[in-house]
């Protein structure tokens, strides 16, 4: 269109020299708003053909819909007819079955009153069973809630028996703590008449009579006081370790001197006089010492030998930890 607009122009141009300036201007305007008319008319032929795409995808869709549908149909009026005949199928047996089933009624009239006599009886002895399994379960909860209390009673015991191992290894650490530090007090003496030894949780220091004391005397010699005096420096500070102090003979009985009649009393005066040094040579607690004898009675030898008899003389000191938190945790 916009061509033809433009030939007639120059047709006009050529045949009218004389055509007025207002009129050109005016062809002007118009030829401008014929190519925007056309213009639009193009864009809304572009947007024309893109609709009539998509209506034809719709159409070729539901072309595909309705031969889709036109099959379901198909398939579901055989599935009718096939439901149908099965219908017809199945009242058939149905009245067969009816028929059945009314002369088994008739027949089975007095075994159902026979099964409902046995009925009866089963339900007074559920209902039996129903009550005994109420009073099991009463005794149950019963039981329940003195297993629950001997649980908590058993976690507390297990609370106890960690806190009571906690203080046994205490103890153990500090019975092996204080077996060094007697070893090194004692430093030259054990080999020498002197032994130290660690068992059942306590610390035994064993010396020989021939360390302490001349035979049958039980005054202690300056060799033996030194060894005494170093160990009551070691227990000195040692506030939670009792002391045993122990006095063992052989069984050659003792002949008797003043008021010193036999082996008990030699074994005993001999445990006095090693606690007599102990607490003069340092600031240990007379508290924390017990003596005690023994006699011949305790052997860690034979006497049938010399050198039995003179291991059996001796005198053991037994550091032991105080156990009074133990105790008092057992109690």
């Amino acid at each position: 269109m916009s061509y033809r607009i433009l030939v007639f122009a120059l047709c006009l141009g050529f045949t009218t020299a004389c055509v007025s300036p207002k009129i050109v201007e005016e062809m002007k305007t118009e030829q401008t708003e014929l190519k925007s008319h056309n213009k639009s008319l193009k864009q809304e032929n572009l947007q024309l053909n893109t609709q009539n795409t998509e209506l034809n995808d719709q159409v070729k869709r539901l072309n595909q819909l309705v031969d889709q549908l036109v099959r379901d149909t198909t398939d579901r009026s055989n599935i009718l007819i096939q439901l149908q005949n099965a219908h017809q199928e199945l009242n058939s047996a149905y009245d067969l079955l009816l028929n059945k089933n009314s002369q088994m009624m008739a027949n089975k009239a007095k075994e159902t009153k026979k099964l409902l006599g046995e009925l009866q009886v089963i339900q007074e002895d559920l209902q039996k069973k129903e009550d005994e399994l109420i009073e099991l379960e009463e005794n149950l909860n019963t039981k329940q809630k003195q297993l629950l209390k001997t649980q908590k009673e058993l976690q507390a015991r297990e609370r106890k028996v960690v806190e009571l191992e906690d203080v046994i290894s205490r103890k153990d650490s500090l019975v092996n703590a204080l077996k060094k530090r007697i070893s090194i007090a004692l430093l030259g003496f054990e080999g020498d008449g002197l032994t130290i030894t660690q068992k059942n949780g306590k610390v035994y220091i064993s010396l020989d009579e021939q360390l302490l004391f001349a035979s049958g005397s039980w005054k202690v010699d300056e060799r033996g006081k030194e060894a005494l005096y170093k160990l009551s420096k070691a227990l000195e500070n040692q506030t939670d370790i009792n002391v045993m102090i122990e006095g063992h003979t052989d069984s050659i009985p003792f002949g008797g001197r003043g008021q010193v009649k036999d082996n008990w009393d030699l074994s005993v005066v001999r445990a006095t006089a090693i606690v007599r040094i102990l607490t003069e040579s340092s600031n240990i607690s007379a508290a924390r010492l017990t003596a005690a004898g023994r006699g011949e009675f305790n052997p860690i030898s034979t006497n049938s030998t010399k050198e039995g008899r003179s291991a059996n003389r001796r005198i053991e000191i037994i550091l032991s930890p105080k156990l009074d938190d133990l105790y008092e945790m057992l109690e």
